[in-house]
């Protein structure tokens, strides 16, 4: 499993380090495109947690980091893509460490259409840290079949209503074996869309409680309350092969 496997190749994430900050790149393909055209929040999300943690992490080297909280506001959703994520440090201490994330919409003027905040916890793991050359420079090899829809792609099970089930495969892990942070984030982007049953997830807080190592991961929604613009989400998500522990927690702006 390595730092650039099937999850990059599946959203077509690039990254490079340039100077201070840590570029990132992703396009806008059929299986990534929502409801209204631009990119899926879901997938803007599962970018900014990557490109703000590996920010994080080479500051942190030789540790490495684990994302634990991811807040995104979404200002548009009608993007001409590529979007341009923009990740510059804002602290790392022996514990710690925080990145924001600037999203861009290179199609469009370089027009501002979202900023994230990725907070990490650092640590030692057993592997060590990634085998990064610096500068960093990675494009994931494009995928040998486009899949017909996002959520397929990622394993999660057709349906509607409160609850979405992700299955768990080899090649939606990361390099330490535990489900993907940025799928997570997908399927909480499907899960409140699916509670609601209409409209398109917009600002999210997501926190990542503990690893998910078996599965299958169920997204639990509830709408928590209602707005001029929209519903709010909150989706709590359950390892059920785990003694049904909760791994994550989210709350999801969903635009109507």
């Amino acid at each position: 499993m390595s730092e650039l496997g099937f999850v990059d190749r599946l959203i077509g994430l690039q990254r490079e380090e340039v100077s201070d900050v840590l570029v990132g790149r992703v396009p806008i393909d059929d299986h990534t495109r929502s409801p209204v055209g631009g990119l899926r929040t879901g997938v803007l999300l599962a970018a900014v947690d990557a490109v703000g943690g590996m920010r994080c992490g080479l500051a942190s080297l030789p540790r490495w980091i684990v994302s634990t909280n991811l807040m995104v506001t979404v200002g548009r959703t009608d993007h001409s893509g590529p979007l341009r994520f923009e990740g510059r440090l804002l602290r790392v201490g022996k514990a710690a460490g925080v990145a924001s994330v600037d999203v861009l919409d290179e199609g469009a003027g370089d027009r501002h259409v979202a900023h994230g905040l990725l907070t990490t916890a650092v640590l030692d793991p057993e592997q060590g840290p990634p085998p990064l050359a610096r500068p960093v420079a990675l494009t994931p090899r494009p995928l040998e079949r486009r899949p017909s829809d996002l959520a397929s792609a990622f394993a999660i099970a057709e349906g509607t209503g409160p609850v979405t089930t992700l299955t768990m495969r080899d090649d939606l892990r990361n390099r330490w074996g535990i489900l993907h942070g940025g799928v997570v984030a997908v399927l909480a982007d499907v899960a409140a869309e699916r509670a609601i049953g209409a409209g398109v997830a917009t600002d999210t807080v997501l926190h990542y409680l503990r690893p998910t190592r078996v599965g299958p991961l169920e997204a639990r929604a509830a709408v928590t309350g209602h707005r001029a613009d929209g519903a709010v989400v909150a989706v709590s998500m359950h390892d059920v092969g785990s003694d049904d522990r909760q791994v994550a927690l989210a709350s999801v702006r969903v635009a109507l």
